[in-house]
């Protein structure tokens, strides 16, 4: 469980990455978020106007969509080696190693937030209709945090054992970007593939942020949401059993 002290760890060390990226740059943070911006709109420019994806407020269900992706394969890329890079300090100052996984989640986090909302005003006031589904953000963005937190955490562990993992993670999502429902509705795909749409971990977790800015109904909204923590959940049990069995050989791994 995470103290006082843990938590103040975790801001430190997530200030402390935060100034190293920008020391000795021009516009700083700005090209933290300019990556997700640059993505989303050349997507939805290519997505719409070149492959005729025809759906109303489009650029919103892209949105959706595709900024929490991202946030996902951005934390598992860069914090799934994060225990192996930070061995020296680990082994020279009593930190638990979940501090330093945590600050970089919440390091990204922070940077995925930032983008989100300089692109989801403008998006919601070209599609001219705030529904009441934005009530349930909140829940949505905290749900997607808790998962990209724990699956991390798990890639991190396996990752001081088996080196290969974040290559095989990588090669995964490029696979799993096509078969995800991002750029594309549910509805696309044929009905007797929908059950491994349904069985797909990062649309679990997606779908309900999507819905909360597309106007989707808050009953169906919670029943996502309800899927998608059970899920964070049975990660969780996954992660405190693997940590419970790994944790006295990580150092020695390191």
């Amino acid at each position: 469980m995470i103290n006082n002290f843990h938590w103040n760890q975790i801001q430190i060390l997530t200030l402390a990455n935060m100034k190293a990226r920008y020391r000795k740059t021009i516009i700083g943070f700005f090209w933290v978020v300019l990556n997700p911006i640059l993505m989303y709109s050349v997507q939805a420019f290519v997505f719409q106007k070149f492959l005729k994806i025809d759906l109303p407020n489009y650029y919103l269900f892209l949105l959706g969509g595709l900024l929490p992706w991202i946030f996902i394969n951005s934390s598992w890329d860069s914090s799934t080696p994060s225990i192996v890079s930070n061995a020296s300090i680990l082994k020279s100052f009593q930190i638990s190693p979940m501090i330093i996984l945590s600050s970089s989640i919440l390091d990204n986090f922070i940077n995925f937030l930032t983008a989100f909302t300089i692109l989801v005003i403008p998006a919601l006031v070209f599609a001219g209709n705030v529904q009441l589904s934005l009530l349930m953000l909140p829940l949505a963005a905290i749900t997607l945090m808790f998962f990209t937190l724990i699956s991390t955490a798990i890639l991190a562990i396996l990752h001081v054992f088996y080196r290969d993992v974040k290559y095989v993670t990588h090669f995964l999502m490029s696979v799993l970007f096509f078969l995800t429902p991002i750029f594309y509705p549910q509805t696309f795909v044929p009905p007797h593939y929908q059950w491994l749409v349904e069985l797909n971990p990062i649309y679990m977790i997606i779908k309900p942020f999507r819905a909360s800015i597309y106007g989707g109904e808050i009953t169906e909204i919670l029943f996502m949401l309800l899927k998608a923590n059970g899920l964070s959940f049975l990660l969780l049990l996954s992660f405190l059993k693997i940590w419970k069995t790994k944790k006295n050989e990580l150092f020695l791994k390191l």
